[in-house]
């Protein structure tokens, strides 16, 4: 039997877009134990700048429990068929 692959297109979430996402606006999140990366949203080109101001915002209210760490929320290019962990993330500007 052939192996099916999976794709999955996901949308910008600013209210009322339908547009693709083309980046993921994330910071990395750790317990000592594990890493990964917080979501704060995703964007398409359009609302990449309002998304970014909005999830740092966002950030600046998130309380942790003892052991956590947040970076800095920052845009991440989504890439198909990578995960979270292989994103890269682009530079400030």
């Amino acid at each position: 039997m052939e192996k099916t692959t999976f794709h999955y297109q996901p949308k910008c979430t600013a209210p009322k877009c339908d547009k693709d996402a083309v980046y993921k606006i994330a910071a990395t999140w750790s317990n000592s134990t594990s890493r990964e990366l917080k979501n704060y949203g995703l964007a398409c080109e359009d609302h990449r700048d309002s998304q970014l101001a909005l999830a740092q915002l966002h950030r600046q209210g998130l309380k942790l429990a003892e052991g956590e760490a947040v970076g800095q929320v920052g845009l991440y290019q989504l890439v198909p068929g990578r995960r979270d962990t292989e994103l890269t993330r682009l530079p400030d500007h």
